[in-house]
């Protein structure tokens, strides 16, 4: 099985010379609750929803899993976030930090890690299957069975009163709630689930579990620094670049319009446990238009560069637009489905 290398290091070590995102884990999960919120309005599954959740709506439950990245295993588990982030300022009590420690404790080392490796549920967020693919396959290099993909399975297996598959470790419905509003927008972000495997050259490469090289791997974009052509400043990464969307897609904008579009949305196919293999396929689709006709500049050390003009900004606003609205669709028929 692949072993996912240490992205959030990898991270964490780019983003220290890399212009700060809003990430998609705020403005763009809430975005996707709160259209979800709106679909589900006066429904069966409304009223589960609110039995699980009480006060929190699924906008604001939509970044717990983000919120919960803040607790560190290294410190004995505490929470050394408060503060920081204003959406995660909700889960700020002592009862809700007690709840985001004891899921991370029972997530921290339950799947195959290797030193340095991120925590396993930092791992759950995310896939790295090659953007070339056509369809979404476990077995791939870069899927792995704690990804994205089977996380999704497993908080839809909790949901549907039956216990969460190994390596997962979901208590009750209301975490796999709170995780699942999360989750479905994960899988409709591109870098989320396709990623570019690049030669120290820069050029592109179709992985094979044969023949991959772990210093191909660009982990989502992470490893790539852009640089805009227009002044030749070195920015973010290409991940954070997808992660960051427009003050016109917040939810403060969802208007009448965007819901139309939203209940649009074909409804997915078969079982529910193949749903999720199915977002991640449709997203491999955005993941090509996102890095198909990108030129990456050779590798230095952990990064790569790619060079971005304001008409690749201008074809990145109409497809995180769509995913989201992809999204928001998907969350509200998957809990009308497990509650109909």
């Amino acid at each position: 099985m692949f072993r996912h290398p240490p992205r959030a290091l990898v991270a964490l070590a780019i983003a220290l010379s890399a212009t700060a995102a809003s990430p998609w884990g705020a403005d763009g999960h809430r975005t996707v609750g709160a259209l979800a919120d709106r679909l589900i309005a006066g429904t069966h599954a409304q009223a589960r929803v609110r039995a699980l959740l009480g006060d929190l709506t699924l906008g604001q439950a939509s970044v717990w899993a983000d919120c919960a990245k803040g607790v560190d295993p290294s410190k004995n588990y505490a929470y050394t976030s408060p503060g920081r982030f204003p959406e995660c300022a909700i889960f700020e009590t002592p009862a809700g930090e007690a709840e985001m420690i004891d899921f991370v404790r029972r997530n921290d080392t339950n799947c195959p890690r290797a030193p340095g490796d991120a925590s396993c549920h930092a791992q759950y967020h995310y896939t790295d299957e090659s953007f070339q693919r056509r369809r979404y396959h476990r077995g791939d290099v870069g899927t792995r069975d704690f990804d994205i993909v089977a996380a999704i399975s497993a908080t839809l297996h909790v949901l549907e009163g039956e216990p969460a598959p190994a390596p997962f470790d979901i208590k009750d419905k209301r975490e796999a709630l709170l995780l699942l509003a999360h989750y479905v927008g994960d899988v409709t972000q591109p870098l989320h689930v396709g990623t570019a495997y690049l030669e120290p050259d820069g050029r592109v490469v179709d992985t094979e579990a044969s023949t991959f090289d772990p210093a191909t791997d660009t982990q989502g974009g992470n490893r790539i620094v852009t640089i805009r052509v227009a002044t030749n400043h070195r920015s973010e990464t290409l991940h954070a670049t997808w992660d960051d969307i427009p003050e016109a897609l917040h939810s403060n904008h969802i208007d009448a319009a965007w819901l139309m579009l939203a209940r649009a949305e074909p409804a997915p196919r078969g079982d529910m446990q193949a749903w999720p293999a199915q977002w991640a396929g449709s997203t491999l689709t955005q993941a090509r238009l996102a890095l198909k006709d990108l030129r990456f500049g050779p590798g230095q050390g952990l990064q790569w560069t790619v060079p971005l003009t304001g008409r690749y900004d201008d074809s990145m606003a109409p497809i995180k637009k769509r995913q989201l609205t992809v999204a928001g669709a998907r969350l509200a028929r998957t809990l009308t489905a497990i509650w109909p």
